[in-house]
């Protein structure tokens, strides 16, 4: 069976490639290594101190196949059962990867299924525990898609409702398939020494499936927000992205998205503030290591000999940035939307790998090659050195967002005493809290918790906002004070009263006027955006 075939042959039909098995166990393995901790623990932010139970309904978000997609746990916060089918998911889109990547070698497909599961999206993607198997299968389906778009001839048929599924589940798993699809064809242009025109109407092929698929997203959440009568959150322009871009606004965006790709690999604390000096020596190790394989397979493929097949080639290897970094166009940089920054790594390795092996189907290879050794060295020290990297930052996360939430059940169970002991007080009085948790007087100062900083609200507290303040006390401590309404808590704020009293927890922070009880966290009370109320009544 020659390699067409090989890759054509139903997967029931025959045994799976050992990279492919090394991909799905390293995951797995490295996964639950990686994020036990998550898995084992409960820890809230603050988001998810209110989704203790939650339905996921997140229409007005244009996640319209969250709610299916969660629905592995039944819409309960049980760490063990998402971790073990957040990991399971992941495994499985690490073992689809491998064969996309057409990994031969077990030590690569291995490399590549470990990186997958401790890149630190995932660390963050567990801290909103809540969804994380549902962003794990979202992930799944984009490189499900990308695998049926690339094995079957009609697979764009079936890949791109998939692909809508995906996007539904989080948006930013666009990026994921949208970079996947690139390092696909990409590779394929390196492998099957193809000309111009094969390369071009495989790369159209990929584009058609994603726009396809991004039409078919936008089909079904318009369907969804007619059935519940919704609109789309007001919340970072997500109800009228692009509307009145202009070009030069466009421009900047692309440049942004080019600028923040190698902030985040080539720049200390750039992008990321978990890019860390040791990081970047990685990056720059695996680039440098991609870069050569490209060079040696363009030249063995004969590519410089076929002037228009290099230029479209290095075209697509243009546009990766731009594919893989697509969130900062949609305004929506945070460390959970950033997945899709991992197959550049992933694309390195597939280069390496090839180079390792014997090159490419159209060349041949001599057996005693010392600058393969050195190939081989160079991707999987950098590789291994990564890893270590990746799973220090997400315990790292995770030891952050454990102390965080430490200081804030602290913090809150002696609010209540207080206000519990405040002279008059009756359990039957209405409390106002004025304010969140106060980060200013409280939050850590622990040197290298600033490595996770671009994760809002992490080494700080889980109660930043007012609401969160109840959320947390109802849910999490079950002590019953109910929120008062936006005008009682705005009335509060605006009296005289309220403005003489000192900060909590100075004297006189809390007090019994009447039949509620005051307590002053900040100076006013700021008023909950529309997209805040919305997103309370989201259904």
């Amino acid at each position: 069976m020659n390699e067409s075939e090989r890759i054509a042959a139903p997967l029931w039909g025959r045994k799976l490639p050992r990279a492919v098995c090394a991909a799905f166990l390293c995951c797995f393995v490295a996964g639950y290594l990686a994020h036990l901790f998550a898995i084992t623990n409960l820890i809230p932010n603050s988001d998810g101190i209110s989704r203790m139970a939650d339905a996921q309904q997140m229409t007005i978000s244009g996640r319209w196949f969250l709610h299916y997609a969660s629905v592995w746990h039944g819409f309960v916060q049980s760490p063990a059962v998402i971790g073990f089918f957040a990991i399971l998911f992941l495994s499985l889109a690490a073992a689809l990867t491998a064969q996309l990547l057409k990994l031969e070698r077990p030590l690569f497909g291995g490399l590549c299924g470990a990186m997958m599961a401790v890149f630190p999206s995932v660390a963050y993607t567990f801290l909103y525990l809540f969804t994380a198997s549902a962003y794990c299968f979202g992930i799944l389906l984009a490189v499900l898609a990308v695998w049926l778009v690339s094995r079957y001839r009609l697979g764009v048929l079936f890949a791109a409702p998939m692909l809508a599924c995906a996007v539904g589940t989080y948006q930013a798993y666009l990026a994921v398939a949208a970079t996947l699809s690139l390092t696909v064809v990409i590779l394929n242009a390196l492998d099957e020494a193809s000309a111009p025109k094969r390369i071009f109407m495989d790369a159209l092929r990929h584009l058609a499936f994603l726009l396809l698929g991004l039409v078919l997203y936008y089909l079904v959440l318009r369907l969804f927000l007619w059935a519940k009568d919704l609109t789309l959150l007001d919340y970072k322009g997500l109800n009228d992205a692009f509307t009145g871009l202009t070009f030069g606004g466009a421009v900047g965006l692309v440049a942004s998205a080019y600028r923040e790709f190698f902030r985040y690999y080539f720049l200390p604390h750039g992008f990321a503030s978990y890019t860390t000096p040791l990081a970047v020596l990685g990056h720059a190790a695996l680039a440098a290591a991609g870069g050569w394989a490209f060079v040696r397979l363009a030249v063995r493929g004969g590519l410089q000999k076929r002037p228009a097949a290099l230029a479209l080639t290095l075209a697509l290897l243009a546009l990766l940035p731009l594919a893989a970094n697509l969130t900062v166009l949609m305004a929506d940089a945070m460390p959970i939307t950033r997945y899709a920054l991992v197959l550049p790594y992933l694309l390195a390795l597939a280069l390496a790998e090839r180079v390792v092996r014997g090159g490419t189907a159209a060349a041949s290879v001599p057996k005693v090659d010392g600058s393969r050794n050195c190939l081989r060295a160079a991707a999987v020290c950098a590789s291994v050195l990564l890893l270590g990297v990746s799973f220090f930052v997400d315990n790292l996360a995770y030891t952050v967002s454990a102390t965080a939430h430490r200081a804030t059940e602290s913090f809150a169970t002696r609010l209540v005493e207080r206000v519990e002991t405040t002279p008059g007080y009756r359990s039957d009085l209405e409390v106002v809290v004025i304010g969140g948790f106060p980060s200013r007087v409280y939050s850590s100062q622990i040197e290298a918790f600033s490595l996770v900083t671009d994760y809002s609200n992490l080494s700080s507290s889980v109660i930043p906002l007012n609401k969160h303040v109840y959320y947390y006390l109802n849910d999490w401590l079950n002590v019953p004070w109910a929120e008062p309404d936006e005008a009682t808590m705005q009335a509060v704020s605006d009296s005289a009263a309220f403005q003489a009293m000192p900060l909590y927890p100075d004297d006189g922070s809390v007090v019994v006027e009447g039949e509620r009880v005051i307590v002053k966290l900040a100076p006013a009370y700021v008023p909950k955006q529309p997209y805040e109320i919305a997103y309370e009544n989201r259904r």
